[in-house]
């Protein structure tokens, strides 16, 4: 692997010296091809048929010469001694051109040694400027040794006499500056094309190196920008994926929101407020002329009539459905909290606000504001209330500039506001401005026709709001129920349907179902009114046994728990009391 190496290195350089030499050896022998074509052409013609030459040697030296230069072709071509070659090749082209300057014309023609300037060049360039200095010695020592031997009568001269050894000093000094001149020049520029193809070839090397590593960082990036791509075609499958996911996501949502829209509406329909009464049918009657418009509202009725429902039955139902609903209780709250409610606040009106908020008033504007519990409003508050009302704008807490809001009033109370206007405990004014129609809702001991619709009513929700099978009432049980007075009203009536699908063992709902209950067996006769009057110490109905308020609590605890799987939010929730209380009683009653 080194050899091959080595080789592949030196084989440029070898094949241009070799060329050379190659060169060097045609040219030599075209030069003699011709010097021999004219000496027979110059014969031929009778102008040098006085000198007295030896022809058969010149022709057959310059045939040797010409086959030993063809051997050495020869093995150029094969690659044979390349580097050996370089010496022979110039002692022959020393003694060829020595001889033949005596053959030709003697010593006494130093014009003709001018023949020893043809190979000086080549090996200047061949080697170094050293062997264009050897050759030339060479030819220099060649010339002198002939011009001595010539002078000696060592050999005979041809054509002239021997040189004068009075200008054999000038002549050689002058041939010696000659050839070493050309060697000098020819193998100094040729060192530095040289040294400049070296640095070349090393540039051309670096440069191709540097190129391969050039090439192998751009594959290298190449494959890390083609694994990007790939990561970044995976990363935009799956946003895609996952755009697609939440595009369908998004749609099940609209859907939904729209479903759970029309529930809403469904839901605040007339056809979902229970109640085929007389009283019940007169507020149909008023809500179908009222909806329509933007009156204000006032709804009186007892807690748990289902004032809240009516609202909301009928803003979805009118006009400004699709803007908001927002409900207040006021006398959830003081008045400093109730005006920051309704009119919201400026950042550091008051200690606490770190930050603007909107009121209400704001919130529900093109929309409707239900204000419950209006006649437990102080009077302070009952001013403000009015000044919003008469102007349509509102002043938040702490600021300056009023905003102009449109707003629909639909308030409540389950206190009689004309007997608290006549004893100044509510504006007279405010009470005109809310009262702009009254909605009158009765009680469920005036309306007992209702109560069965009611029930079936909230027996369908248990089952919904659970998924467990839908219970019946007994007729027992329908009695009893008839034959309370429910002060709690619907709300009252709702909880205790709950509690008792919770208790019911059974599917149907049986008197002894109620016994958490113990106020719906107090005797007083079939009528509800004359129950209501009755005294807590009179003796319960004959045939009727009630069990102690402890004991059916805890059955009510235990009936719920198992009915929630243990859970004793969810208990808690289904009792209608709180968990702390529940807690409390579990305690009490040593419930696990």
């Amino acid at each position: 692997m080194r050899l091959d190496l080595k080789k592949s290195l030196e084989t440029p350089e070898l094949t241009d010296r070799t060329r050379l030499l190659k060169i060097e050896i045609y040219l030599k022998v075209y030069v003699f091809v011709l010097i021999l074509c004219g000496y027979l052409f110059l014969q031929f013609l009778g102008v040098i048929s006085y000198l007295d030459l030896p022809r058969k040697a010149i022709v057959e030296g310059l045939l040797v010469f010409v086959g030993i230069n063809a051997a050495y072709l020869l093995l150029l071509n094969r690659g044979i001694f390349v580097r050996r070659l370089y010496v022979p090749v110039a002692l022959t082209d020393i003694v060829f051109f020595t001889v033949l300057i005596h053959f030709l014309g003697g010593a006494d023609t130093p014009v003709l040694a001018l023949v020893y300037v043809l190979p000086i060049p080549f090996y200047s360039i061949l080697i170094s400027p050293w062997s264009g200095y050897l050759v030339s010695i060479g030819s220099c020592l060649a010339y002198t040794v002939l011009c001595g031997l010539e002078a000696s009568g060592l050999i005979a001269y041809y054509g002239s006499a021997p040189i004068q050894l009075e200008k054999m000093s000038i002549i050689l000094f002058f041939l010696f500056f000659c050839f070493f001149s050309i060697a000098f020049y020819v193998g100094y520029f040729s060192d530095v094309l040289r040294r400049h193809q070296k640095a070349l070839v090393e540039a051309n090397r670096e440069i191709e190196e540097q190129n391969l590593t050039l090439e192998t960082r751009i594959a290298g990036r190449t494959r890390q920008l083609e694994e990007a791509k790939e990561k970044l075609e995976e990363y935009s499958r799956q946003l895609e994926k996952a755009y697609n996911e939440k595009s369908t996501q998004l749609e099940e949502v609209q859907k939904r929101l729209a479903s759970e829209l029309s529930e809403l509406k469904l839901k605040y329909n007339y056809e979902n407020i229970i109640g085929k009464s007389r009283p019940m049918q007169d507020v149909f009657r008023l809500m179908d002329k009222v909806t329509d418009f933007n009156v204000p509202i006032l709804i009186e009725g007892e807690s748990g009539t289902g004032k809240e429902l009516v609202a909301k039955a009928v803003h979805y139902n009118g006009p400004r459905r699709d803007k908001a609903f927002i409900t207040q209780n006021c006398s959830a709250l003081t008045d400093t909290l109730l005006e920051s409610e309704l009119f919201g606040h400026v950042k550091g009106a008051f200690t606490g606000a770190a930050q603007e908020r909107k009121g209400l008033f704001e919130e529900a504007d093109r929309g409707t504001l239900f204000l419950d519990e209006i006649g437990d409003m102080s009077p302070g508050m009952q001013a403000k209330l009015l000044r919003a009302i008469q102007e349509g704008e509102v002043r938040p807490v702490g600021g300056e500039k009023v905003k102009r809001v449109d707003v629909r009033i639909i308030s409540a109370t389950n206190r009689n506001l004309q007997e608290a206007v006549k004893r100044g405990e509510f504006r007279e004014d405010l009470y005109y401005r809310l009262n702009g129609v009254t909605i009158k809702l009765s009680p469920l001991r005036q309306r007992r026709e209702d109560i069965l619709l009611l029930v079936e009513h909230f027996l369908d929700l248990f089952a919904e709001e659970t998924g467990m099978a839908r219970k019946r009432v007994s007729q027992d049980a329908k009695k009893l129920l008839l034959s309370y007075r429910w002060p709690g009203n619907i709300r009252e009536l709702e909880n205790t349907i709950k509690n008792a699908c919770v208790i019911a063992q059974q599917e149907e709902i049986q008197v002894e179902d109620f016994r958490y209950k113990p106020e719906l067996f107090i005797a007083g006769g079939p009528s509800g009114e004359d129950r209501a009057e009755a005294s807590p110490s009179r003796e319960p109905r004959a045939g009727l046994y009630v069990k102690p308020l402890k004991e059916m609590e805890k059955e009510a605890i235990e009936q719920a728990l198992r009915a929630c799987n243990g859970k004793r939010k969810d208990a808690s929730k289904l009792l209608d009391i709180p968990i702390r209380t529940l807690y409390e009683k579990m305690k009490r009653y040593q419930i696990r």
